[in-house]
């Protein structure tokens, strides 16, 4: 196996769907780092039986996050609610993009996110923003498909 053989530590799980994925990795201690994506494995409720699962194994989390707003705040909420946690990553600072849409986003400061004081996840939507945006032209499909002919996005 790679991670025998390599002092690299090993991130995995971006593109695991369930628990279930990642189910072979962390029973065979197959990673030193749990990249569970939140839009991909099923929301905060799967990827906490994940981390939890995790830290059973001495296994830190650190979550995959490359979208916006709300799945940066709900990544946030993971990490603060889970031991072990590596980093977290941040595609863009917060009130960096789509403040139109979304003008409470995560509080940051000193290249940190800091955790919310507003109620749920902490972030707020412009609905009056939302129904007046023009919706985005979709590309066409990535062309990356799985086994089961879903499309993917790498």
């Amino acid at each position: 196996m790679v991670r025998q053989n390599t002092s690299v530590p090993l991130a995995v799980g971006e593109q695991f769907d369930s628990k279930w994925g990642f189910r072979e990795v962390i029973e065979e201690d197959l990673m030193d780092y749990c990249r569970v994506d939140l839009c991909i494995a099923g929301g905060l409720t799967e990827a906490r039986k994940i981390a939890g699962w995790c830290e059973t194994h001495y296994i830190h989390i650190v979550p995959h996050n490359p979208l916006g707003p709300v799945s940066t705040a709900a990544c946030l909420h993971l990490c603060l609610a889970s031991a072990l946690v590596g980093v977290q990553e941040l595609p863009r600072p917060p009130m960096t993009s789509l403040t139109d849409l979304f003008p409470v986003q995560m509080p940051f400061a000193d290249g940190y996110l800091l955790p919310p004081e507003g109620p749920g996840l902490g972030i707020e939507l412009n609905e009056d923003a939302v129904i007046n945006a023009t919706p985005p032209t979709p590309g066409p499909p990535s062309g990356y498909q799985r086994d089961d002919g879903a499309y993917t996005n790498w």
